[in-house]
């Protein structure tokens, strides 16, 4: 009788705190000229993510059509919605707008200069990280590049095959790239990625926004020609390494409901405009 009470005492926690199963991502991100080195775990599901760092808690839900950017030290979160999304896209259009017409004036004045002058100064430029060539399309970021490098790697969680991503003609980014079937999982258990990338679109697709993972897994499974997942990537900043990002482990796992719930007890911020741009600060 006892044996029965308590078997049932354990049916009723599960079925009070509902689980499912989903996809956990481990991975370890440092930054290459300080070394400093954070956990980082993502959190999958059909229509949900978080991904979870020292510093900083994004939850997307696609269920409510929102995501949320926490500061675990600040006490505070900021909530990104379809309008507020389209709202920070019109800003970013203004801000390209302004920044073509800038490097065409100054393509426009490096043209009047002797070739040889012109080169210092272009150089001098780069260095800086400012672009003198052409300035994107004007309706949104062209595709990046994936070149295969023939190479490839063991890593804790896997093999995988290098490749080198150019963006606006710039490297941006090295990954180790491994089918996603051989970590025993398929193209539905990263679905949400195609559903959080048409929801952040009207940001992510600007050329001011940097390549990241996971709104450019689409655009790297076409171009690689298979469904992969990055089992290490080295971000390149001014042209030399910045950051990389090694998978330590990918495994199917039950997440309990209330991890993709905003915390309690936290202050909601207003999303900050941008500056230099009509109504921003």
């Amino acid at each position: 009788m006892r044996q029965c009470l308590a078997l049932a005492a354990v049916a009723l926690a599960f079925t009070s705190s509902p689980v499912s199963a989903g996809v956990v991502v481990n991975s370890t991100h440092v930054f290459l000229d300080s070394k400093k080195t954070d956990p980082v775990t993502i959190y999958v599901e059909a229509d949900r993510l978080k991904m979870v760092s020292p510093d900083t808690t994004v939850i997307y839900r696609g269920d409510l059509n929102r995501f949320w950017v926490i500061s675990q030290q600040k006490k505070n979160y900021v909530e990104m919605t379809d309008e507020s999304l389209k709202a920070m896209g019109g800003q970013m259009q203004t801000a390209q707008a302004a920044l073509n017409a800038a490097q065409a004036q100054i393509q426009a004045e490096l043209a009047k200069l002797p070739p040889e002058q012109r080169a210092l100064i272009e150089k001098q430029l780069a260095a800086n990280g400012l672009r003198t060539g052409p300035a994107p399309a004007p309706k949104g970021r062209p595709a990046a590049t994936y070149v295969k490098a023939g190479q490839s790697k063991t890593l804790p969680s896997g093999r995988c095959e290098m490749y080198a991503r150019t963006s606006l003609g710039v490297k941006d980014a090295d990954l180790c790239v491994a089918p996603i079937a051989a970590a025993g999982l398929s193209p539905a258990d990263f679905k949400v990625f195609d559903s959080f990338t048409a929801f952040v679109a009207p940001v992510a697709s600007s050329p001011m926004v940097p390549k990241s993972f996971p709104t450019s897994w689409d655009e790297m499974n076409k171009a690689i020609g298979f469904q992969g997942v990055p089992l290490e990537t080295t971000i390149y900043v001014d042209g030399r390494p910045n950051m990389q990002d090694t998978v330590q482990s990918i495994a199917r796992a039950p997440i309990p409901a209330a991890t993709f719930e905003l915390p309690t007890g936290l202050a909601k911020q207003e999303l900050p405009l941008m500056p230099g741009i009509p109504g921003g600060h």
